[in-house]
């Protein structure tokens, strides 16, 4: 496997900048006092944080995640499309987010490669290629099926995304993390519920 070197750079000061950040934002009292201001902006001024003072400091910081961001990709891609101008760049970075789970440092990065996964899956599928896949049905259900699924894939995968993103807001509404916190909830209690039973049982035994 060989990854070019401009990835790999990028690559690297994104973990960099990630744990930077993170470390920031968890391990330092301007961090928390971010934090603070995020989640509820007067109960952090009845606290003695200047509100003014720390949402300048958040644009900044804000402002230099956007120009490390812009600067990697200048760096990976020098031919930049008009394209990529377009709103839904910005769209697809809030889906992202939204998508991971906002509110924590690993959710945007796990929307992103979600997203991205499923782009490089669903634009490369076309209707010849489905049509490969439902051959061994007749050929009326066979140009039906094809028909319903060929809006969603290609350059309409932006649709499949958009179902995506409703299914994720409205049953995780905390995005892919809390997901992930739901599964370890779930073990935890699994783990938990088995030595009640195997207790309950040789307590039964012993009567």
């Amino acid at each position: 496997l060989r990854i070019p070197y401009q990835r790999l750079f990028g690559l690297t000061i994104s973990v960099l900048a990630l744990g930077t950040l993170w470390y920031f934002l968890t391990r330092t009292r301007l961090g928390w006092a971010l934090r603070a201001v995020a989640l509820d902006r007067e109960a952090a001024a009845l606290q003695g944080i200047n509100i003014s003072h720390i949402s300048i400091i958040a644009i900044g910081v804000g402002a230099a995640l956007a120009g490390l961001a812009g600067g990697l990709m200048a760096a990976m891609d020098p031919q930049v499309g008009a394209e990529r101008m377009q709103w839904t760049a910005s769209g697809e970075v809030v889906l992202m987010t939204i998508l991971g789970g906002v509110g924590t440092l690993i959710g945007p990065v796990l929307g992103a490669g979600l997203i991205k996964y499923f782009e490089n899956i669903f634009s490369k599928i076309n209707d010849a290629l489905l049509h490969q896949w439902f051959a061994f049905l007749p050929d009326g259900l066979e140009n039906l099926i094809v028909a319903m699924i060929y809006p969603f894939i290609g350059k309409g995968w932006h649709l499949t995304l958009e179902i995506m993103f409703m299914a994720v807001v409205i049953f995780l509404p905390g995005g892919l993390v809390e997901g992930g916190q739901r599964i370890r909830k779930m073990i935890r209690h699994k783990k938990t519920d088995a030595p009640n039973i195997s207790e309950t049982k040789s307590a039964d035994a012993a009567k």
